[in-house]
């Protein structure tokens, strides 16, 4: 006989040898299989969330808007319509901050007035007032950004104040123009 059929017959006998043994006899031939485990595999990537709901937008109370040009408008003028800040301040129509820092500190009022007099030209001296200039500015404002605190130390012409060097970055802009209001400063010449 050839090995196939040997085998064959081999299982053949087990199987009908198997339907007659009792059941003791068949858990010791026949071990019952465990049962399968079940595998658990780690996800590739977290599962889904739903996105979380945005934040509520909660609106700032808005400030009323300031009128600007109305405002300035109730201001004292010049002769040529500018604003004449020394008058506003002096009917106290305006009250500087000391500066932008809800922290920051009054200054003392400078009673000083400083002699500018050019090089061979004395008729042309010029009188800077700094008492007018400490109570709507502090002193940070133009020293040492834009002058040196010694006498001399700045080249100051009326040509670099008109080309808003010097006293011409305030004075042509926010504040009188030097061009048109010389005895302000130039106070020996006639009005």
């Amino acid at each position: 006989m050839a090995p196939r059929a040997v085998a064959a017959l081999v299982a053949a006998i087990g199987l009908l040898a198997a339907c007659s043994l009792t059941e003791r006899a068949k858990s010791v031939v026949f071990e019952p299989t465990p049962p399968p485990k079940q595998v658990v595999h780690t996800p590739r990537r977290a599962p889904y969330q739903p996105p979380a709901p945005p934040p509520k937008f909660v609106p700032l109370e808005e400030r009323p808007r300031i009128d600007w040009p109305a405002e300035l408008a109730k201001l004292p003028q010049t002769d040529v319509g500018a604003t004449d800040w020394v008058r506003a301040l002096d009917a106290g129509l305006i009250k500087p901050k000391p500066g932008l820092d809800d922290a920051a500190e009054d200054e003392p009022v400078l009673d000083l007035n400083v002699e500018l007099v050019p090089k061979d030209m004395p008729d042309f001296k010029a009188t800077y007032p700094h008492k007018i200039h400490t109570e709507l500015l502090a002193c940070a404002n133009c020293h040492t950004g834009i002058f040196q605190m010694q006498a001399g130390a700045d080249p100051i012409t009326m040509e670099k104040i008109l080309g808003g060097e010097y006293c011409g970055r305030c004075h042509g802009s926010v504040a009188f123009d030097p061009a048109t209001a010389c005895p302000r400063c130039h106070l020996e010449m006639p009005k």
